[in-house]
């Protein structure tokens, strides 16, 4: 496994970058894909994942995926690599550790309480159950050279 989920201590968390992203495409999507890259050197931790959905109310599943998804449109955050796609297909091997309601021009911290150490070759999916055209994304990102 390379990524892990792990209870918030409620430290504050210093150093951190935010990285903030729009997504809008004519053509839906329905997973945003977040990346450690196999050949990154960095362990990364993700503080906070927070969602704002423009176009309506919508389920997230944050889920740790075992397969790399090849993506045209990447946009480089650190060391983490940021994509979507419309992913139609359920994969075995993967394992959804969280479900969260996202509702209307509001803002949902998808990890709440946790965060997430990404290994280098780690992937996390988070999969929207209506396709979107637009969607907000922030993550607030730790790194630490391994």
């Amino acid at each position: 496994m390379k990524v892990f989920k792990l209870k918030n201590n409620n430290e504050l968390h210093t150093g951190h970058d935010i990285f903030n992203m729009t997504i809008e495409e004519r053509k839906k999507f329905n997973c945003i894909i977040i990346n450690n890259p196999i050949q990154s050197n960095c362990l990364c931790v993700v503080n906070h994942l927070v969602c704002k959905s423009v176009e309506n109310k919508n389920i997230a599943h944050l889920i740790i995926a075992s397969e790399d998804k090849q993506l045209n449109d990447i946009r480089t955050f650190g060391s983490l690599n940021v994509g979507y796609d419309f992913d139609g297909e359920e994969t075995n091997g993967n394992l959804e550790i969280d479900t969260v309601s996202i509702d209307k021009n509001q803002e949902v911290d998808i990890l709440v309480e946790h965060f997430l150490i990404i290994l280098p070759g780690g992937n996390i999916y988070i999969k929207l159950e209506e396709p979107e055209e637009k969607i907000f994304l922030q993550i607030s990102l730790g790194e630490e050279i391994i």
